[in-house]
């Protein structure tokens, strides 16, 4: 990418969920943010309502590294709704009065996010964050920030590997051999995410190829 700059984003709570499969009355949460996830977060401080093509654009120019620098634990949060009359479905039908609802969320985890892309969208990013329309939050709207989460343009950085391996880590880390970053793949090997936002208005996804890569041990906490 010509011209490109490397921003750094902390995502750091007591709660994070960033769902990838999630199905009806079940909320599922990847151990990994989402690339989806971090678009919305982008398309929040911008002021983009869901199903703007802008998300989309965004999507599709930038490209993103996730580092894992305190693995949270999983928790799954037990809900009933319960309606005086019924609960309608999504088509407007009568479902029944009580249903029971599962959300999976990650504990105390922490993120380092590197976001490439060109200088212009740079720009508008930055602004963005330091001056947001709507209040970021971490994949769910309960799911508060407990840090900054925008860390800057880091012009010391001009890969995404040079931030994942040397941006200095977060407090409490994890062991050193269980720091690891995930970056797409170049080749087409590693994993499928299926986080890829193809079309928003009509909330469609695609996969892309990830790979999973050990930390240097350079950089030190701070």
């Amino acid at each position: 990418m010509k011209d490109s700059c490397i921003i750094l984003l902390r995502l750091e709570g007591a709660l994070q969920s960033w769902g990838e499969h999630s199905k009806f009355d079940y909320r599922d949460s990847a151990e990994m943010p989402s690339k989806s996830g971090i678009v919305g977060m982008i398309g929040c401080a911008m002021g983009l309502k869901r199903g703007s093509i802008r998300l989309e654009e965004i999507s599709k120019n930038i490209q993103i590294a996730v580092r894992c620098d305190r693995k949270g634990k999983l928790y799954v949060d037990y809900h009933t709704v319960t309606a005086e009359k019924t609960i309608l479905n999504a088509q407007g039908k009568p479902r029944c009065k009580t249903i029971v609802t599962y959300r999976t969320y990650l504990q105390d985890a922490s993120y380092l996010v590197a976001i490439k892309t060109s200088q212009e969208l740079a720009l508008e990013i930055d602004y963005a964050f330091k001056n947001p329309y709507w209040s970021v939050y971490l994949g769910r709207k309960s799911c508060v920030p407990s840090a900054p989460v925008y860390a800057g343009i880091a012009a010391q950085y001009h890969t995404l590997e040079e931030a994942m391996n040397q941006h200095p880590l977060t407090k409490r880390p994890s062991e050193p051999d269980k720091i690891f970053y995930e970056i797409e793949s170049i080749d087409g090997s590693g994993y499928e995410r299926m986080d890829e936002l193809q079309n928003a208005s009509q909330h469609y996804y695609t996969s892309r190829k990830v790979m999973l890569v050990r930390k240097e041990e350079k950089s030190v906490s701070k």
